[in-house]
């Protein structure tokens, strides 16, 4: 079996090629990309419809660390290209962020973006594995943003987190926390067959080919499929589980994503903001947001 060290290395050579595979991509497919979607999920977290991706989660931490802000030192495990965390900063939650990635394609951006941004000595990008460091007690927030469902071993990840943290200190997450390696439950394949089965065609239009509609279904993906990032999904069904243990206080949100993320995925760009649809199959989601898929979570360690 590969270790961890040969499997990091392979998804640091996938999302090198990121940024450009999305910039060959249609528009709006992805449900991140979409406003209204935003906001609803947004709403979910705070329970105000603010525009911005993650900046639901963003508001409700700061009412919740109060005076702690701004936080002096924080750390975030695979942060791209470091502009989710940068919000952080211009934002006057952090004063200090470690970015830690294993794509150097990403930080070289991220270093780039910080120096637009006038960041660049606010941040300090790592090429490597966060948690292969020593968790020293020494941060007041530990940052995770859809990168928490990329580590091997998601409990080693949160208890590393939790180690990291200064007495007082906050985690902070937002991320996958379904079926591993995309082995999604029965529950949510039938739904997103239900919802593409009533889409009329024009709105499953493949947007790479609009004369070849999609299959009104999605499937699990096949493990060798799922060779392209050997970290995808690794070991997210832990998450949960782990915040529950390592942090029993935790405030937990699930927010859904069976429909707007997995249903939609690729045809999303056919339904447009603001329409009647999308606003009937958001309250699809609401209704079956039970079905592991996306979640938020705050935790303080003791002091």
């Amino acid at each position: 079996m590969e270790d961890e060290a040969t499997k990091s290395e392979q998804a640091g050579a996938f999302w090198d090629g990121w940024e450009a595979w999305r910039a060959a991509q249609p528009p709006r497919v992805r449900w991140n990309e979409s406003e209204e979607i935003v906001r609803h999920v947004n709403a979910r977290i705070c329970g105000r419809p603010v525009d911005g991706f993650n900046q639901g989660l963003i508001d409700l931490f700061r009412e919740r660390a109060g005076s702690d802000i701004p936080l002096a030192r924080a750390v975030s495990v695979g942060c791209g290209n470091g502009g989710k965390e940068m919000t952080l900063l211009q934002q006057g939650l952090v004063q200090h962020f470690d970015l830690y990635d294993v794509s150097r394609a990403s930080l070289d951006i991220g270093v780039a973006l910080a120096a637009e941004w006038g960041l660049s000595e606010r941040t300090n990008f790592i090429h490597g594995d966060a948690c292969a460091q020593p968790a020293d007690a020494s941060y007041d927030l530990v940052f995770w943003d859809n990168s928490l469902h990329h580590m091997f071993d998601a409990h080693a990840a949160v208890r590393w987190s939790r180690d990291s943290l200064r007495p007082g200190g906050w985690f902070v997450m937002n991320d996958f926390v379904g079926a591993d390696r995309f082995q999604f439950p029965t529950s949510a394949l039938l739904l997103t067959r239900l919802v593409r089965t009533l889409l009329p065609q024009r709105y499953r239009a493949n947007p790479a080919d609009p004369n070849r509609p999609y299959l009104p279904y999605v499937r699990r993906p096949t493990l060798a499929e799922m060779a392209y990032d050997p970290s995808e999904a690794a070991d997210s069904e832990a998450i949960i589980p782990a915040l529950r243990e390592i942090f029993p206080d935790a405030w937990i949100k699930p927010t859904g994503g069976t429909v707007y993320h997995l249903a939609l995925n690729d045809i999303l760009t056919n339904i447009p903001d603001g329409s009647p649809l999308l606003t009937r199959l958001l309250k699809l989601d609401d209704l079956t947001s039970f079905i592991p898929h996306f979640a938020v979570a705050i935790a303080r360690k003791p002091m």
